[in-house]
């Protein structure tokens, strides 16, 4: 069973993710890395969970008057309801294809649907998961905390180098970054709302869960999941 994200324009930012369950059934999605707010698709018809105001994160700046739908719930329309009768722990296969390599991992559908969700919530239109574009252009499948550390701390760097050189103070003390892990902490919690609306099981409740603990463990020790990484940068 095939699932598209919207199609793709070029093929260096698609990114494949196949499950395979136990029992043999296979399901294919495509999330195109470069898709944007379409006023078309915000003003059709979908799924009731997806309207804006239906559970809004409460930090949340788009307006019910002038959007109807919320980005990553009408992203996440397709995905959702094909796993909502499954539970978290049950086994699946795991294959990830990107234009330049392939991943694969044998793991419970909470861990692969998390790494999926977390793809496709990043290249959403939303104002707040949008800044997380540039690290879903350079995916990495199954992430650990650790990683995800190190990758976004390096991407929020390298931005602020951008403002350096077009003539904007950078911000060195990551203040920013500590910023945006708090409202991502935020949106995590109140998407699990929109969520549970639609699912009779746990795994995709677990797999925004999921994402909801990394960003709340960074939010509160970003300075200390840096010091552990700082032995490998430190001659």
């Amino acid at each position: 069973m095939s699932s598209g994200i919207v199609q793709s324009k070029v093929l260096m930012d698609m990114v494949e993710y196949i499950f395979t369950l136990e029992d043999g059934a296979s399901h294919r999605f495509e999330v195109n890395i470069d898709r944007g707010l379409n006023p078309a698709t915000d003003t059709a018809e979908h799924a009731a969970w997806t309207k804006l105001d239906f559970n809004q994160c409460s930090n949340c700046p788009l307006k019910p008057d002038r959007h109807h739908r919320c980005p990553p719930a009408v992203d996440l329309e397709k995905i959702v309801p094909i796993f909502q009768k499954l539970l978290s722990y049950q086994k699946v296969s795991v294959e990830v294809r990107t234009p330049e390599r392939t991943y694969s991992k044998q793991c419970d559908v909470q861990t692969g649907l998390a790494s999926l969700l977390g793809l496709v919530m990043a290249s959403s239109a939303c104002p707040i998961l949008s800044r997380l574009k540039g690290l879903a252009h350079y995916h990495l499948p199954f992430a650990t905390v650790e990683e995800t550390v190190f990758r976004t701390t390096a991407a929020y760097l390298l931005g602020q180098y951008f403002r350096y050189k077009g003539g904007h103070s950078p911000d060195q003390n990551l203040s920013g970054l500590d910023e945006l892990y708090k409202q991502l902490r935020i949106l995590n919690q109140c998407f699990k709302k929109r969520i549970e609306a639609t699912s009779e099981q746990d795994a995709n409740m677990n797999a925004i869960v999921s994402l909801w603990a990394i960003s709340m463990g960074v939010t509160y020790s970003l300075e200390d999941q840096l010091n552990e990484l700082k032995p490998h940068f430190c001659a």
